[in-house]
């Protein structure tokens, strides 16, 4: 009775520690399934978005916690659908070294695991030429506004707040008229007057 135990003990053993391998393999395989439909459902989504976007302003998707693509995005990200890739998602071009440089799976590149990359990958990585972006002409404006005003209150502080001088200027009565000749002060008539007579 004892040695059937024991042999049903093992027996019962060995089914356990199989469900158990199975149970993993199965949890294993639904977890992959389970990224899979995660990567297909995050681009249908964005794809719905964007067809909604595209349907009429006032249409509204019940989808919690996504957040909406406004059409300034779209006009600055997406491209028009290529007619060559077919059914291929049309994902933002966005260049890798614009996006933010933690939370990632690759950190070189900014990408995580299993993500669908872009029709233009090879033009949007990290190996990429840079890009620089020039400020808009609002930013400039209020960039030289306040060089301007910086410049002129320095200016008026100075000015303002300059001594006077420990002197006075010097005053000369006829402005040296007798020290200078006696001769009277000419002016441009009188030279053009003078030099058309002796012509």
């Amino acid at each position: 009775m004892v040695e059937g135990w024991q042999s049903k003990k093992t027996d019962t053993g060995v089914i356990i520690a199989e469900n158990s391998v199975k149970l993993i393999t199965n949890r294993l395989l639904d977890y992959s399934q389970l990224r899979r439909m995660m990567n297909r459902a995050m681009v249908s989504v964005s794809m719905r978005t964007i067809a909604a976007k595209q349907l009429s302003p006032l249409t509204r998707v019940g989808l919690g916690g996504t957040r909406f693509v406004s059409s300034q995005y779209k006009k600055k990200h997406y491209m028009d659908p290529d007619p060559q890739i077919g059914d291929y998602p049309n994902l933002p071009q966005v260049f890798s070294e614009e996006r933010p440089q933690r939370g990632w799976w690759d950190r070189q590149n900014r990408r995580n695991f299993g993500e669908t990359i872009p029709e233009q990958y090879e033009i949007l990585n990290m190996l990429a030429p840079t890009q620089y972006r020039s400020p808009g002409w609002k930013q400039v404006s209020k960039m030289w506004a306040g060089f301007i005003i910086t410049i002129g209150s320095v200016y008026y502080f100075i000015s303002q707040t300059a001594p006077e001088r420990p002197y006075m200027r010097a005053y000369y009565p006829n402005g040296l008229k007798e020290e200078l000749g006696g001769l009277p002060t000419r002016t441009m008539a009188d030279a053009i007057k003078e030099a058309s007579e002796s012509s």
